[in-house]
Parts: structure tokens; C-alpha cells; sequence
């Protein structure tokens, strides 16, 4: 049963890649136009910002991610709609800004500690390639800045993450390969900033917002019958756990 939820959510993943987008369970390249950021200070929770263009097949997708510690509040278009994604706590909340409307869901617990063991909710490629069985090949000059190269290939494709090699380390590039449908896709990320101030209301849906509330094992069952509410859920792993990448 939990295993047919996963697959139905797939689905309707794969029905929002068609319209356009390229969900994060699908990594992709991603160029660095900026050196890496300073480390965040240690006695707060960290701060991050990056801007991202995903480009396929299908299209691109434009994506400005905010996070403070495991807090995530992303901006996406998606055709001429922008939705928002804010995940904070035991919450995830996606809605459109045009039509002022979306879901609250409660995350499942394992999302939530996953979650809590990451510098970051987004940019994670490496750590993603590494539970892959992805081993470090090669180190070089990524655009004038000193990098080193990861890679993992498998029956799905093949994958390759480029990252600095100061700590915390940031992922300047991934490539992906899918041997299945023989395509690639790619994500240039760009102005990677930590260590900034943002309050805790930037986590928060606004006022006045109409949103359908949902228990995760409610949500579970109404994604069976196709996409709920007015927005996709642009970031799977982070309401449903590790297991759906």
C-alpha cells in the first residue's frame, strides 16, 4: 500500500516535470557563478540563500531558496504562476500567490528528523551522491575556483557533483544523466549567501490565505486520486522522508 502511495506520487512528480519543471528528486548540473560563501556562525542557526535555474527537456524553472537551520521557504515559477513553498517545523505549505490559495500538510516524522541532521534543506547533491555509493574521482579548476569531482553510475544513469573544497562545502555543478530515457538536464545555481539576518516570519504563510489542512496520511490518500490542491509539492523528500528521492 505505501509503496503504490509512493508510485501515484511519482505520477503526478512526473506530470508537473512534463509542464515544465524538473523535480529535485531528479538531479541535475548546476554552475557556480559566485566563490563560496563564509561559514555560518556556530552558535546560531545558519542562514542561506541561493538563486537556481533548472533547465531540461521539458523547459526551465526559476527558484529563489531562503533557509534558516531546517526552515526552507522557496520561490518557483511555475508558467505564469509563482509559487511558494515554506516548510518550517512539522509543516509544509505550498500555495499559489496569484490565486491566494494552497494546502498545509503535516510532514511525516522521518522527513522532520532528516531534515534536522542537514546543514541545509536544498544544495545537498553531495551528501545525496555519497548515500548513493558515489566516490570522489578527480579534483580540478571549476572556474577559477578549486573544486573536487564526485561521481556515482548505476543501471538509473550517472551523476557527477562538482564541490569545493572548503568547508562547509558548497556544490558548484551536477550533471545527470538518465540511461532510461537518454537525457540529461542541468541547474546553474548562483549568489550563494549565508551568515544574513531573516526573520522567523519569512516561515510563515501569509494572512488571509485560503489553504486546504491536511493530516500527511490524509494527503497520502487524496494524492492517489491525482494532484492535490492548486500547486505541486516541489520538494517530495522534505514531506514524505529520505525514501522518495
Amino acid at each position: 500500500m505505501f509503496e503504490s502511495v509512493f508510485r501515484a506520487a511519482a505520477r503526478v512528480a512526473a506530470g508537473v516535470l512534463a509542464s515544465g519543471l524538473v523535480l529535485m528528486s531528479f538531479s541535475l548540473v548546476a554552475i557556480a557563478e559566485d566563490p563560496p560563501p563564509p561559514a555560518p556562525l556556530k552558535s546560531e542557526l545558519a542562514t542561506w540563500y541561493v538563486s537556481a535555474v533548472v533547465s531540461g527537456r521539458s523547459g526551465f524553472r526559476v527558484t529563489h531558496y531562503w533557509s534558516k537551520g531546517s526552515s526552507l521557504r522557496a520561490q518557483t515559477m511555475v508558467g505564469i504562476h509563482p509559487i511558494t513553498t515554506i516548510v518550517h517545523g512539522d509543516r509544509y505549505w505550498v500555495y499559489d500567490t496569484l490565486l491566494n490559495e494552497g494546502i498545509e500538510i503535516k510532514r511525516a516524522a522521518r522527513a522532520v528528523v532528516e531534515a534536522a541532521k542537514q546543514t541545509r534543506p536544498f544544495g545537498n547533491d553531495l551528501e545525496d551522491l555519497i548515500r548513493s555509493d558515489g566516490e570522489k574521482v578527480d579534483s580540478e579548476i571549476l572556474s577559477g575556483v578549486a573544486v573536487e569531482t564526485w561521481r556515482v553510475t548505476n543501471d538509473q544513469g550517472r551523476r557527477t557533483v562538482w564541490v569545493t573544497l572548503s568547508e562547509p562545502k558548497i556544490v558548484l555543478r551536477v550533471e545527470n544523466f538518465d540511461r532510461e530515457s537518454g537525457e540529461s538536464a542541468s541547474l546553474n545555481y548562483s549568489n550563494w549567501t549565508s551568515n544574513f539576518d531573516l526573520p522567523e516570519r519569512a516561515f510563515e504563510p501569509p494572512a488571509g490565505l485560503r489553504l486546504q489542512k491536511f493530516e500527511y496520511d490524509e494527503y497520502i490518500e487524496k494524492s492517489l486520486e491525482g494532484l492535490v490542491g492548486p500547486a505541486p509539492v516541489l520538494y517530495p523528500k522534505l514531506l514524505h522522508g529520505p525514501q522518495f528521492r
